[in-house]
Order: C-alpha cells, then structure tokens, then sequence
C-alpha cells in the first residue's frame, strides 16, 4: 500500500478495518529527529486534528529503532537560534499530541534517545521489543530536555524513575520501562504485528464520542501541571543555551574556572525570562 500523503521523512498508510493512521519513519538507519521530520509531522498532526473519523495512530519503524533522536553532527552546526526553533518547535508538537482527538502510540522498537525519547513521551501509548533501551542522555549532548521529558515523563512513569532516568542519562531497558508503566507490553519479534493489532482492535472496539472523552479526562488530569513544566522547561532550556555546550566534545566543554561566571550568566537570564 503506497503512502497517502507525499512527506519525505516518513510515510503514511490507513487501515480502515480499525480506522488505523500508520506513520512509518523511512530514514534507516538512525530516523533523526531533524527539522524536516518536524515540520512534516506537524502538518500532519494539523490535519489529524480536525478527523474523528480517524481512532488510532501508531508511530512506528522497520528500522531496529524508532528513533536516534537528534542528529550529533547537525547539532555541532546549530546557533542559538536555530536550536531554540528547533526545540520550540519539537516542544509545540509533543504538547499538541495530547489534544488530538485520536489514540496515539508510539511503537519503540528497539529503542530511542534524547528528544524521540520525549517524542515518544508525549504519545498515548508506547509499546516495545522485549529488548528496547531508551535514554534521555541529552545532558551528554550539551542539551537538556524541554520537549516533555521534565513535564510529563514524571506524570507517567513517576517522579522517582523520572529523576533517575534523566538525572543519571543511563540507558532504560524494557523490564524497567513496563515496571514504571513508560511501555503497555513488550513483543517478540515475530508477534509484533499481530499484537499491535489487537491493540488496534480493541481501541477501535471502543465508542467514539467515549473513547475521545476518555483521552480528554486522562489528559485534562495532568494539563495544568504539564501547561505550567512546559513554561519552566522553555525557560531553562533557554538559559541552558549560554554555553553552547553541544557545539563541542564532552572533553573539550568548558574548565571548571569558568563554569561559575557560566551558570551565574544563565541564571540571570532565566531570570530576566521569567520577568
């Protein structure tokens, strides 16, 4: 089945047995995360918007991970500028999935890192192979998270896994990541479609005016408190940039000497934002 709309970073397929939107990244092997990918999903999920008639959609890969997250090498390239648009502008899709009238799911596969780690985050569901590794490592790429990863990773995997997974940047396997509730189940490869399918099946089984409802009070829960992190995240985020740390290697960033004048510097400017 050929892809529905004309997007360069990933295709789209419908299943209309369960009503089903598959978004499938084809940039093996990596799937970056990277500016194209951002502005077609966010087209994409512009017109999702506006169809009910649509129950579910799965974000997914043949490839072994969903995603690598962002480009290393392209990141050593961005000004200030042209990371802050790309944050603001990864930040403005993850919040837009919860309010989207269909059930989204974010197929793992074997893994994803730093921002498709809040990618997937922002999703509905997330489900995964039995050997999936995730990490939220961006504190390693001169980064931090500002796209979810503060804002509601806590609100579904806990404020105690939430800080360990981003505090230490370590890798997340997938007997932690169904204890914390981060993954519904994990799959074999040979049964992945078949229990992607019953998934699908059982949330088209569902009422659409109660299903959609359902999304909304889940959401509605935790909206006030995400609103508020997104607004925190954005503005450390920001402050963060003055060192423009992911322009260089980790045995290059800047001597400890230095460092206080820097966090002093970001500081100010957090709080200058936030005036």
């Amino acid at each position: 089945m050929s892809s529905i709309f004309n997007y360069q970073t990933f295709d789209v397929r419908l299943d209309k047995t369960t009503r089903t939107l598959w978004v499938e990244l084809n940039r093996p092997p990596q799937q970056y995360i990277n500016w194209e990918f951002l502005f077609e999903f966010e087209t994409l999920m512009a017109w999702c918007s506006g169809k009910v008639e649509i129950h579910s959609i799965v974000l997914f890969s043949r490839a072994k991970k969903l995603s690598a997250g962002i480009d290393p090498d392209i990141l050593k390239t961005l000004t200030v500028n042209k990371l802050e648009n790309y944050t603001q502008k990864l930040q403005k899709i993850t919040f837009s999935l919860m309010h989207l009238p269909q059930i989204i799911i974010a197929d793992l596969g074997h893994g994803t890192n730093n921002v498709a780690s809040e990618l997937a985050t922002a999703c509905d569901i997330r489900v995964s192979h039995k050997s999936c590794q995730i990490t939220f490592e961006h504190s390693k790429l001169g980064l931090m998270p500002s796209s979810g990863g503060i804002s509601q990773l806590g609100a579904i995997a806990g404020q105690a896994n939430a800080r360990n997974w981003l505090l230490s940047g370590s890798n997340i396997n997938t007997h932690k990541l169904e204890a914390s509730g981060f993954v519904f189940f994990s799959y074999d490869e040979n049964e992945r479609f078949d229990r992607l399918g019953k998934l699908l099946t059982d949330i088209h089984a569902q009422a659409p005016v109660q299903r959609i409802q359902t999304k909304m009070g889940v959401t509605e829960h935790i909206r006030e408190s995400v609103e508020q992190l997104n607004q925190l995240e954005r503005k450390l985020a920001k402050a963060a940039m003055i060192s423009e740390d992911w322009k260089v290697e980790t045995r290059e960033r800047m001597p400890a000497k230095h460092m206080k004048e820097a966090v002093k510097l970001s500081l100010v400017k957090d709080s200058e934002d936030i005036n």
